[in-house]
């Protein structure tokens, strides 16, 4: 069998990507081990051989790469290959998914494996087979590692590139933005300590190479929907990766690192940087968002600054809203970055996703203005535009965020934050990433080319 997880056409090309695809890591880890499996990324340059033959090809989708995951499903029925699609875009769009596939399989498929490998045996694969219709997911599948590099074409890597990991899943909040609450669930599973330490050893086994530097250690990337729960709960896990001698990065809520006790904890488990959904600067914003009685600027900077000291990088998500922020807001969020030297800032134009609570809001209120799904990479503006033209809108955000990107800023943040290596190797690929991203727009729109060495 095959196992694609294609690249959308404006999907990111910064080296910020764990090095497999979890949801092809938990089907290779949980398929019975006499059968063949071989994985394809084309997030890492993989090509495709059509015509090679195997008895069926996996494909699992976001919403980002949902097209091109059709189009190789195509390609593939065309030769008479069977074709399952799944993953979370084609869970919460089954019937658009279906004129490309031979199968759909919707939903989170640990408990529905088997059933398909033997219907593919017995030559009577079905047209879906739907988590619903199967007992619910209340663990966490080992991953296999070793049979995962086996799989799949990854050469070992060191510490400046990320291995991906679960120590949880699933959340129990039901955030508008987030597809977790309809797609993995609210039910919290924890992974065994022993078996998540086999796992570890495991992948530095097999992924990870020192390149002869001194106390090197290799970076683990955590892909829980939501790690922090509760304090007692995250420092349990802390202590457990502690244990384990790792670097890792995670998405931590902000309230957690208002905390010195857990931030101490957090650099003393190795973890690198942690991912923050700070969402706004702006006051009123923060209030329309329901974040108003808990964040605040002063309190994003208090925090910034206290978890750089303590030697812990905090990555910073911000959301740019039409409806909620002007030109001028966008100007002054670019020089809160550049002030305040934020690692690696991610700013997203606000997009609601299939499956999200937001999208069906939006949907309901037509306020999605395109369902082009290569445009969901939060860097296109998809939803409607009262107070601004959508074009100037859109070129506004692409070029403020290519500025929070000036070599000036990289240069500040290298300096001013802990792991400068990481620092610079990720910053000039989002910079090189964001650059490729505003020339074809502006060449797209028949716009005047930013005049980028001056302004930038």
């Amino acid at each position: 069998m095959l196992f694609v997880a294609p690249q959308g056409k404006k999907d990111s090309k910064t080296n910020q990507k764990p090095l497999f695809h979890m949801a092809i890591g938990v089907l290779v880890s949980i398929t019975p081990e006499h059968h063949n499996i071989e994985i394809i990324d084309e997030r890492f340059g993989d090509t495709i051989d059509y015509d090679k033959q195997y008895d069926f090809v996996g494909i699992t989708s976001r919403t980002i790469d949902a097209k091109r995951a059709y189009e190789i499903a195509d390609e593939f029925r065309k030769r008479g290959t069977k074709v399952i699609l799944g993953g979370l875009h084609v869970s919460f769009n089954p019937e658009e998914a279906r004129e490309h596939a031979d199968c759909i399989v919707c939903g989170e498929a640990e408990n529905l494996w088997d059933t398909i490998l033997e219907d593919v045996a017995a030559k009577q694969l079905k047209a879906h087979y739907d988590a619903k219709d199967f007992p619910p997911v209340t663990t966490i599948a080992p991953l296999n590692y070793k049979r995962i590099a086996r799989a799949s074409k990854r050469e070992k890597v060191d510490s400046t590139k990320s291995i991906p990991i679960y120590i949880t899943r699933g959340c129990p909040y039901e955030c508008s933005f987030c597809v977790t609450p309809n797609f993995t669930g609210k039910l919290y599973r924890r992974q065994n300590d022993e078996e998540l330490k086999a796992q570890i050893m495991a992948a530095k086994e097999v992924f990870f190479k020192n390149n002869g530097r001194k106390n090197a250690k290799p970076w683990f990337m955590l892909c829980d929907e939501n790690l922090g729960i509760s304090k007692a709960r995250l420092w349990k896990a802390l202590d457990l990766l502690k244990e384990c001698d790792i670097m890792f990065s995670v998405f931590l809520s902000m309230n957690f690192l208002e905390d010195d006790e857990t931030v101490r904890r957090l650099v003393e488990a190795g973890c690198n940087m942690a991912l923050v959904g700070f969402e706004s600067i702006k006051q009123s914003t923060l209030e329309a968002y329901n974040k108003g009685h808990v964040n605040s600027a002063d309190k994003i900077v208090e925090v910034i600054e206290r978890c750089r000291k303590a030697g812990l990088n905090i990555q910073g998500n911000f959301l740019i809203n039409p409806d909620l922020d002007s030109f001028e807001d966008m100007d002054e969020l670019v020089r809160f970055i550049g002030r305040n030297h934020v690692f690696m800032p991610i700013i997203q134009i606000i997009t609601p996703y299939p499956g999200t609570k937001m999208y069906h809001e939006y949907k309901q209120k037509s306020l999605i203005a395109d369902e082009d799904w290569d445009k969901y990479n939060a860097l296109n503006l998809v939803v409607k535009s009262v107070n601004y033209d959508p074009v100037s809108f859109q070129h506004k955000f692409m070029q403020i965020y290519y500025q929070s990107y000036s070599w000036k800023n990289i240069i500040n943040r290298v300096r001013m934050n802990p792991y400068p290596l990481i620092n610079l190797i990720s910053s000039l690929a989002f910079r090189k990433h964001l650059r490729d991203q505003l020339d074809s727009f502006e060449k797209n729109n028949a716009l005047k080319p930013s005049d980028k060495k001056n302004i930038f």
